[in-house]
């Protein structure tokens, strides 16, 4: 009787016989929120030191990757151009050839700042929640 009593003036009794402003179920589910809130912030703060690392891992292997598809395409293209110095067609074929290969490459530096941009933006919505 005396519980519902305060309960009515909005005092609360915990288990340790302790006066409460909070009901104690109440305060018990706000300190498991608070709780899981913490331990999913330590979880999002690993999974950005862990995409991170990967992130940077990628971006080195694909400066690599790069670096050695422009040196092959300087051999391909010094043995090509060591053939085509004596034949006009083989010239514009090449240059050609050329001209294709940079549009691609231009295609796809537009199509991989476009999803490093939409990452970044996934991230910074990740983050600011």
């Amino acid at each position: 009787m005396g519980d519902e009593q305060l309960a009515k003036a909005g005092l609360f009794v915990d288990d340790f016989n302790r006066l409460r402003l909070i009901d104690p179920d109440v305060a018990e589910l706000l300190q498991s929120a608070q709780d899981k809130s913490s331990e999913f912030n330590d979880q999002l703060k690993n999974f950005q030191t862990t995409t991170g690392g990967l992130i940077d891992s990628i971006e080195e292997f694909a400066n690599v990757v790069e670096t050695e598809k422009i040196r092959a395409m300087m051999v391909r293209n010094t043995q090509e151009r060591d053939l085509a110095e004596d034949d006009p067609v083989l010239l514009q074929m090449t240059i050609r050839e050329l001209t294709v290969e940079k549009e691609r490459l231009r295609v796809e530096l537009e199509a991989v700042r476009k999803i490093e941009k939409e990452q970044d933006e996934c991230i910074q919505m990740m983050t600011e929640h």
